[in-house]
């Protein structure tokens, strides 16, 4: 199935590569002098069997696009060679100064993964974009293209060797309909500026294969719907897009931005010890990532999540649903004198169960089954001392960063009707090599007596534990009301830790 995914991604790249970066110029020879630039600048080497005219339309006819990626290093080293066979590319002029493009017959290929210690992998590849177009206008230098690709299918087919040395066979189809937008590319000697603006109505993705472990089957689905992707890119000339760090390096920039408005999907597996059933929904859900030599940004959300699960080892269907979900990484990837922004953001928001889940621990109710949350919201500054992509940064024993200072934004759990919420500030001292905190940090904890007795009356938790721990929070914590309790945490210089005005270390 691993390697079923991966080739799936090359695939899913050949075909937004084929459907929305289709070169056209104000003449079909242009389009295509400009198409071979624009393919080779993505790695890929490009072969004709014919270009000529027939009347109004340049058709190139049985290209062929390859690609050969290295992947990994040293014992795990492999190279993944992609190739594709075009029946034909057609190229209208329109006789208004744009050219029409569009592809005659599916566009078969594959998929070859070779090691040195293993028998070569492959997969076989076929897309399906003959009722795409793109019309083209602009200059050599700029030109814009208007898409309109009503059904884009791509189907993958592989075997993989099981746990038992059996060839197990693998297949996924994903289809894209209603797409449309528009992409503009602008070209010089540094390279290529692209800014695509794409929206979808709908995705399908199917998944048929077999647990290499004992061979049982796997089917998935998915179905996404509404879906939009923004995007500025700069490829530089000359970069090897097969060296993330050596492109980056000449001037590789990605700002891309994907969402869709709505999800289904579901899972069935037949494992050895019994069927497994997974199932969900998601109502809306967003990413972006950008990326550049000096730095890098992840960040993904969705809303209104739920899932379900059957499996043979629970007496009854379970499920969980959360409100909002959300992760949002950032940090510096050049080696910098100073230190420069980060940040780092988790939050589960309305994470609640059925109460079957509930049933099983908590049958009486001495817990609070309400929604659980956990936030956490960091920022500050951080220095790089090597360049992350350098091959210096990957011998480091040890990440090449430092700390310099955190910004505790919000701190939440909230589980079982207890709460912990804090905030705070902290620099860091790293000239003894080991980082050491300076500053303080703000919590507030809120039903936490209540939620231990409740485990003491579940028999999850002694009742010398919880006398201990009361005991604990009495001297670190300071009362403030009915079971609400108080701390200030200070880190001081030295390595001294305070709560409350008492040392703790």
């Amino acid at each position: 199935m691993t390697r079923l995914r991966s080739t799936g991604a090359t695939s899913v790249f050949a075909l937004f590569l084929s459907t929305t970066a289709l070169c056209a110029d104000v003449t079909p020879e242009q389009v295509w002098e400009s198409w071979q630039k624009q393919y080779a600048t993505f790695g890929f080497e490009v072969a004709p069997g014919s270009v000529a005219r027939e009347g109004d339309t340049l058709a190139i006819r049985n290209l062929v696009f390859t690609s050969e990626v290295p992947v990994g290093e040293g014992l795990a080293a492999q190279t993944s060679t992609t190739t594709l066979t075009v029946p034909a590319l057609l190229l209208k002029d329109q006789g208004d100064g744009t050219v029409k493009a569009s592809v005659d017959g599916e566009i078969d290929g594959t998929n070859v993964v070779t090691s040195t210690t293993g028998a070569p992998e492959t997969a076989q590849i076929r897309i399906d974009k003959s009722a795409a177009t793109a019309v083209v206008s602009g200059t050599p230098e700029a030109l814009s293209y208007l898409v309109d690709a009503p059904a884009v299918s791509v189907n993958v087919t592989a075997t993989q060797a099981g746990g038992s040395g059996d060839a197990i066979p693998s297949a996924l189809t994903i289809v894209l309909s209603g797409l449309a937008g528009t992409q503009q590319v602008t070209a010089d000697t540094a390279g290529q500026q692209i800014h695509t603006d794409l929206k979808a109505s709908g995705m399908t993705m199917h998944l048929e294969g077999a647990n290499p472990e004992d061979g049982g089957p796997v089917k998935a689905d998915m179905v996404l719907s509404n879906l939009t992707v923004l995007g500025d890119n700069m490829v530089p000339a000359g970069a090897d897009n097969s060296d993330l760090g050596s492109a980056l390096a000449r001037g590789l920039r990605s700002d891309m931005k994907m969402g869709f408005g709505g999800a289904t999907f579901t899972m069935d597996a037949a494992p050895k010890e019994g069927p497994v059933n997974i199932s969900g929904t998601a109502q809306a859900g967003q990413m972006q990532i950008s990326l550049a030599q000096e730095a890098f940004r992840y960040a993904v959300n969705g809303n209104g999540t739920t899932v379900s699960v059957k499996t043979a080892q629970l007496p009854m269907p379970v499920s969980a649903q959360i409100d909002r979900s959300e992760i949002d990484l950032a940090m510096p990837l050049a080696a910098t004198a100073t230190p420069q922004p980060m940040t780092a953001r988790l939050v589960l928001d309305g994470l609640s169960v059925s109460e079957q889940i509930w049933a099983m621990f908590d049958p009486k109710g001495h817990l609070a089954h309400g929604p659980a949350t956990l936030v956490i919201d960091l920022s500050g500054k951080m220095r790089t001392l090597l360049d992350l992509f350098s091959p210096e940064a990957a011998k480091s024993p040890v990440p090449p960063i430092e700390l310099d200072s955190v910004d505790i934004n919000k701190l939440q759990l909230t589980l079982a009707g207890a709460d912990l919420s804090g905030q705070g500030a902290l620099s860091f001292d790293n000239s003894a090599g080991t980082p050491k905190p300076i500053g303080a940090i703000d919590l507030q904890l809120s039903g936490a007596n209540k939620l231990m007795d409740g485990l003491v009356a579940m028999g999850m938790m002694p009742q010398d534990q919880v006398m201990f721990a009361k005991m604990m929070m009495g001297v670190y914590a300071v009362p403030k009301g009915e079971d609400l309790l108080t701390s200030k945490i200070e880190f001081k210089d030295g390595g001294k830790i305070f709560a409350n005005g008492q040392p703790i270390q």
